[in-house]
C-alpha cells in the first residue's frame, strides 16, 4: 500500500500583535451619523442594518450611510476608509454568515 503525504498548513498569524489603543467614543449617539462598513459576507449588510435600527430606537441618530468593501478576503482599502470617515461620526463593522 502505499502512502501518500499530507501537507497541512496553519493559518494562524505568526507575528506579535501590536499594542493598539481604543478610539475615542462620543458621550452619546444623539445628532451622530452612523456609517456601517460591510466586508460583504452574506447577512453582513443586514446585521448591520439591524444594529442601526436598535441604536436608532435608543438614539436620535442623524443618519445612516453604508459602505460595502467589496470582499472579506482583503484588509479595507485606504480608500474606502477615506470614503467612510469624512460622512460618519462613528462606524461599525461587521461580519455574518
Amino acid at each position: 500500500m502505499a502512502m501518500n503525504n499530507i501537507t497541512t498548513l496553519d493559518p494562524r498569524d505568526e507575528g506579535i500583535p501590536a499594542a493598539a489603543l481604543l478610539a475615542i467614543r462620543p458621550t452619546n449617539l444623539n445628532g451622530k451619523t452612523i456609517g456601517l462598513f460591510s466586508n460583504n459576507k452574506p447577512h453582513s449588510e443586514k446585521l448591520l442594518r439591524m444594529i442601526a435600527d436598535v441604536i436608532g430606537e435608543r438614539h436620535e441618530i442623524s443618519g445612516v450611510i453604508e459602505h460595502n468593501k467589496g470582499g472579506h478576503q482583503w484588509t479595507a482599502k485606504k480608500e474606502d476608509l477615506e470614503a467612510l470617515a469624512p460622512n460618519c461620526d462613528i462606524a461599525i463593522h461587521a461580519t455574518a454568515e
